[in-house]
């Protein structure tokens, strides 16, 4: 209890986790941002939707809320993944609008379509780089931070377990990565960060 009760920050106002599983939402993008950062070298970080079991209240924030919004003691886990594997990983997420498996990203630009069939939905995949967003590379290898659920093939993500290349599972607990990024980033105020484009 007295765990939980540790404060890790301050929210001007609730975030809520309404919309995560059918659109970039702004908790999904403050966790990826937050699994990116804490990899040194990590180009792109992928979370499904439906861990983010809640939302968050507004004021003071503890271990406890995070706890409650990521309960299942996932680690943060690594793997090296084809632009190939990395965009037939995405196109799995979006295929599945309205469920946990919908992706919540950092360091990519998705442009899809949502009115297409499930799996005609992504239209184009692009990395972010230092002059900012390019194509992906099919034939590249990325340094793709996620949790160890998804890696282990979790919610049809079967790519980043079979076509993983050095996976590395055994990280810290995504719960505390998330509660540091909190407590570095003073007053919480998570948004949508542009990321998912078209219609």
């Amino acid at each position: 209890d007295g765990v939980r009760r540790r404060v890790v920050g301050h929210a001007a106002a609730p975030v809520a986790n309404t919309a995560c599983r059918i659109d970039e939402c702004a908790l999904g993008s403050f966790i990826a941002d937050a699994m990116v950062a804490s990899v040194h070298g990590a180009e792109v970080a992928l979370m499904n939707a439906g861990g983010i079991r809640t939302g968050l209240p507004g004021g003071e924030l503890t271990l406890g809320d995070v706890l409650t919004m990521l309960p299942f003691g996932n680690t943060v886990a690594t793997l090296k993944l084809s632009g190939a594997d990395l965009q037939a990983a995405i196109a799995n997420g979006l295929a599945r609008m309205g469920a946990g498996a919908f992706p919540q990203v950092a360091g990519l630009r998705i442009t899809w379509n949502r009115l297409a069939a499930p799996e005609a939905r992504l239209v184009a995949l692009e990395v972010a780089g230092p002059g900012g967003f390019v194509p992906i590379d099919p034939a590249r290898l990325y340094l793709v931070v996620t949790n160890n659920f998804l890696r282990g093939g979790g919610d049809g993500y079967g790519m980043l377990r079979d076509r993983a290349v050095a996976p590395y599972d055994a990280g810290p607990g995504l719960d505390e990565t998330v509660a540091a990024a909190i407590t570095a980033g003073g007053s919480f105020a998570p948004r949508v960060a542009g990321r998912f484009v078209g219609r």
